[in-house]
């Protein structure tokens, strides 16, 4: 008779496959957490940088007029997303971009991405993909007896006419 012992220390001599290595999983979690972490912060620094050379762009544009602007500022400014150039040639800043909304923020947080899940994708069943081919044979063959030449329906049908029919022909086919 074998006597089972539960102590934690008998507990990994049990484990032929190695499926319980503790410590190894949770130093390779640490890791892609600790990864994950710094691609976060320099995706944010990035961004803050990005931000910041727009806003100096877009205080600098705000200080001159269209007129006195070479083509290649008036492109810059009106690709600039924190500037606005109205219709009567004035530049300003657009301070909406400047403070983004709740939406955006959420949205640049990736908190509701669904990037970890991979969702089952069920296959088709062969069965279902022979009735579709059939049933679509047999809506062009009803389709073909209920209309005319230029593709009217005929005097009296409507298309419930044309399904009912070709869900008869699908009884003559099965």
């Amino acid at each position: 008779m074998v006597e089972y012992s539960f102590d934690r220390d008998d507990f990994d001599d049990r484990d032929p496959r190695g499926l319980f290595d503790r410590d190894e999983m949770r130093r390779e979690r640490d890791l892609r957490d600790e990864i994950a972490r710094e691609r976060a912060l320099m995706e944010r620094d990035r961004r803050d940088d990005e931000m910041r050379r727009a806003s100096e762009a877009a205080a600098k544009l705000e200080q001159t007029k269209v007129e006195d602007l070479s083509t290649r500022a008036i492109v810059e400014a009106i690709n600039n997303p924190l500037v606005n150039v109205t219709s009567d040639g004035r530049i300003s800043s657009r301070r909406s971009m400047r403070q983004p909304s709740g939406r955006d923020v959420i949205r640049q947080s990736g908190q509701f991405t669904m990037q970890g899940f991979d969702l089952p994708v069920k296959k088709p069943r062969k069965k279902n993909k022979k009735h579709c081919k059939n049933l679509s044979k047999c809506f062009e063959q009803a389709n073909a007896e209920m209309r005319t030449l230029k593709g009217k329906l005929r005097k009296g049908k409507t298309q419930g006419d044309i399904a009912r029919r070709a869900h008869r022909l699908m009884k003559k086919c099965d």
